[in-house]
């Protein structure tokens, strides 16, 4: 089986999962093609590029202009969809198609007309929404009682009957002037649901629930959740080394504190960052609360004696040792389709905490963790303590995390692309040809 896979990046977050499961494929005999459009691919993966950094660049600037992200490129797809016509897929695997790379109406043209069996993972809200990828932050509710309370918000339901009138238009995908939602629910709703041969992946029940609720409601609909090699997210069992990483990210001259230990690849609002320095001016003295992930500016703008902020990880070793040394993970994050940093702590053996909304309650058991109600801080100080105080078995965690161990992951999508190519009209065609008979017809009796 020849295999397509679409993304917007490649090496990172979910061009990380696509090439995995490019490899894992590979593994079983199939052949597959990596298209993206921006970072780097793996060399043992095969790719190709779409588009270059110049036409991202205008994509962006138009789509900030007119509010129409995923509506130009058009050249850059059309050169796509001549490669994958040489490349003759059996089957494409979507994910990620925001991101100004792609001109959606020339795809789906090319999917639909050539009538191939389609899986899209949907990693965000993006496809069935007329703008956001996210849209439980969209509307706050006013303070309780003077106090701040972030993350009690009702959110935007728009996107079940038509867009319009977006709160959130200026969030990425951002626009800075137009709001044309409604058009492109519109839009998309035509386009993506006039596929005949289409399954959709979420990797949590959460986010299959709110597909559900879509126009893409129609269509087959699996919780796959994403997969994690733990044979890289392992405890750090070398004291001597673990100890190097913490005094590098000066993380020491807090001494004996329990560390309470945030990730984010980018600490975009939805992440939170506000409610852990919250987190850590309830906490006091008494705990070391650090962020992982944040840029230069965020990390000066940090109110002093507040949270403890660390650029990225330089590898995944150091990362798993700080994981090690942390006496809780937390995530204050109001939305996330999984909750893969969760399930990272979890390897190293670290007990979790996070709020109790979206798809985040679906890793954490009262054996692992604990979850809090949204946006209260003050229930999460306590959860902090608690767990400090009596904490949860590393081997339990641990264990937790083996659920979500890549290899097992990864063969449920190799069952569904087995599954959908035996059931393909290309494959039935080239069976009947191979037996003699025309689609339609009975073989011809030989008397």
């Amino acid at each position: 089986m020849r295999i397509a896979h679409i993304n917007v990046i490649g090496g990172l977050s979910t061009g990380r999962i696509a090439t995995e499961l490019c490899r894992a494929a590979m593994k079983e005999g199939h052949r597959t093609l990596f298209c993206f459009a921006r970072d780097y691919c793996p060399e043992d993966v095969p790719s190709l590029r779409i588009g270059d950094k110049a036409d991202t660049l205008l994509h962006g600037g138009l789509a900030r202009l007119s509010d129409r992200s995923g509506f130009f490129s058009k050249r850059a797809t059309r050169k796509l969809v001549r490669q994958l016509k040489e490349y003759k897929p059996d089957l494409i695997h979507l994910h990620n198609l925001h991101g100004y790379y792609l001109h959606l109406p020339t795809l789906f043209d090319y999917l639909r007309k050539e009538d191939i069996p389609t899986v899209w993972t949907l990693h965000d809200c993006w496809a069935f929404t007329g703008h956001c990828a996210y849209y439980t932050m969209a509307q706050n509710a006013p303070p309780i009682d003077g106090e701040r309370r972030r993350g009690k918000t009702t959110g935007c339901q728009r996107w079940q009957s038509g867009c319009g009138k977006c709160p959130l238009k200026h969030l990425y995908p951002k626009s800075l002037f137009l709001d044309q939602s409604a058009r492109n629910w519109r839009e998309k709703r035509e386009l993506f649901t006039g596929l005949p041969h289409l399954v959709l992946t979420t990797p949590s029940e959460w986010l299959k629930g709110q597909v559900k609720q879509s126009f893409l409601g129609k269509y087959p609909i699996y919780a796959l959740p994403n997969g994690i090699d733990l044979t890289a997210f392992v405890p750090c069992v070398d004291q001597r080394y673990m100890e190097n990483v913490v005094r590098h990210f000066r993380l020491d001259r807090y001494g004996d504190r329990p560390i309470v230990l945030s990730v984010a690849g980018v600490w975009e609002p939805r992440k939170g960052l506000e409610d852990l320095i919250e987190l850590a001016e309830l906490l006091g003295e008494d705990y070391c609360v650090a962020a992982v992930g944040l840029d230069e500016y965020q990390i000066t703008s940090l109110p002093p004696n507040t949270v403890v902020g660390l650029p990225r990880a330089g590898n995944l070793n150091d990362l798993c040792a700080l994981y090690t040394a942390a006496q809780v993970y937390v995530s204050t994050s109001h939305e996330e389709t999984m909750g893969m940093t969760l399930v990272e702590a979890l390897a190293c053996g670290t007990q979790v905490l996070c709020y109790n909304a979206t798809a985040m309650p679906e890793v954490v058991t009262p054996q692992v963790g604990e979850t809090v109600p949204l946006g209260d801080v003050r229930a999460m100080g306590e959860a902090v303590c608690r767990l400090c105080a009596q904490p949860k078995s590393p081997e339990d965690c641990r264990a937790r995390a083996m659920g979500y161990d890549a290899p097992t992951r990864f063969a449920e999508y190799i069952k569904l692309y087995n599954a959908m190519y035996l059931n393909s009209p290309g494959y039935i065609r080239a069976v009947e040809e191979a037996c003699g008979v025309q689609a339609g017809k009975p073989k011809k009796k030989v008397e």
